[in-house]
């Protein structure tokens, strides 16, 4: 009874033993199979061209694949491979070709809040890098001069793309007359103007060339001292 008992427990510490040995050779084979396939920091920062923070925080960005070995997370060389142009395109871009949320708050003179709200419309390109949101400075350009409604604090005039435009507004004020006066100008075709974003904006060679042909109306101010814009 007690060597059958012996033999049992001789038995079963070997399949123990036996479990465990071969639970660390898989174990073993998958930690080398999951080096084997990934990339650390360093390597990244290598094959990038990054210092050790930018590639941390691109390993968290959510761009690659990542898989934690022991106490190290590693990306998934497909997943960089994949991504390595897009990286490399977001990384040059980095300096002169994008502006931070902030660099585009000062320039519009918005808040935080108004500065994301006008991210979230999609009016210009955007990348996120390490996780962080540029902007494309071309791409925000062009969306400037297609407009009217924000307007630079540095006076850059919006709306370059319409060519020059006066609004019903300036018009008014420059002729010390009604808006409503004004807007008679459009409505009778007296003027040229163009609809941008529902409202209305007046040629301004349309304008000069009605004013000089005309004595009933005389000027109180020019249009520089009521716009103010720097072309």
């Amino acid at each position: 009874m007690f060597t059958e008992r012996v033999e049992n427990f001789n038995r079963n510490n070997d399949r123990q033993l036996m479990t465990e040995y071969f639970n660390e050779k898989v174990q073993g084979r998958e930690i080398k199979d999951i080096e084997w396939e990934t990339y650390s920091v360093a390597e990244i920062q290598t094959i990038l061209s990054l210092s050790e923070d930018e590639a941390r925080k691109l390993l968290k960005s959510g761009l690659f694949k990542v898989h934690r070995v022991g106490n190290e997370y590693r990306a998934s060389k497909k997943s960089v491979e994949e991504n390595k142009n897009i990286v490399i395109a977001m990384t040059t871009y980095q300096n002169k070709k994008t502006m931070t949320v902030r660099d585009m708050s000062r320039i519009l003179g918005l808040g935080k809040t108004a500065s994301y709200r006008l991210i979230g419309q999609n009016l210009f390109k955007k990348f996120l890098v390490f996780g962080k949101i540029r902007i494309d400075v071309e791409s925000f350009e062009e969306w400037y001069a297609s407009q009217f409604h924000y307007k630079k604090v540095n006076g850059e005039r919006p709306g370059k793309n319409h060519g020059k435009t006066v609004t019903p507004l300036t018009v008014a004020k420059v002729l010390g007359i009604p808006r409503s006066t004004a807007n008679d100008l459009m409505n009778n075709g007296i003027v040229d103007f163009i609809w941008v974003d529902g409202h209305r904006h007046i040629s301004r060679e349309s304008f000069e060339k009605w004013y000089a042909s005309q004595d009933k109306f005389k000027k109180v101010m020019e249009i520089e001292e009521v716009e103010d814009y720097v072309d």
